[in-house]
């Protein structure tokens, strides 16, 4: 619950993979606040995409962080977001019980998508990877 970190790899999608560029964007203590509330209101969750309590405002703001560090990154970096062909987005955990295959992961991977214009994947652990397309919500 420290922040957002940001790689380029660059992959042939087999064998070759290079790491280049990295960043952090460090939260705000508003929003660790949050997130402390949103992992104590998933305690309570049987239902890992339910969204109640402090999650709704979590995930959003997950979201926008992600999309802002993005952003940032690329400019920093002069990185032209056209080049990016994908983002791997894990979003945040606030809740993980493998003994009753029940994790939650907040962070909105098609709103992530259709905010950067970029292909996201994202659920991880309970989908084994999504793809979200910009402009398919």
């Amino acid at each position: 619950m420290d922040g957002v970190d940001v790689a380029i790899i660059e992959t042939d999608g087999q064998e070759n993979v290079r790491l280049g560029r990295t960043g952090f964007f460090p939260y705000a203590e508003a929003d660790r606040a949050l997130l402390r509330c949103a992992a104590g209101d998933a305690a309570l969750l049987e239902d890992r995409k339910a969204r109640r309590g402090c999650l709704a405002l979590a995930d959003a703001m997950i979201t926008s962080r992600h999309v802002e560090a993005v952003e940032a990154f690329l400019a920093t970096n002069s990185i032209d977001r056209a080049t990016v062909d994908l983002i791997g987005f894990h979003g945040q955990t606030v809740l993980h019980r493998p003994g009753r295959r029940l994790t939650v992961q907040i962070g909105d991977g098609a709103g992530l998508a259709a905010r950067l214009g970029i292909r996201v994947v994202h659920d991880f652990r309970a989908a084994g990877g999504v793809i979200a397309e910009p402009g398919v919500a």
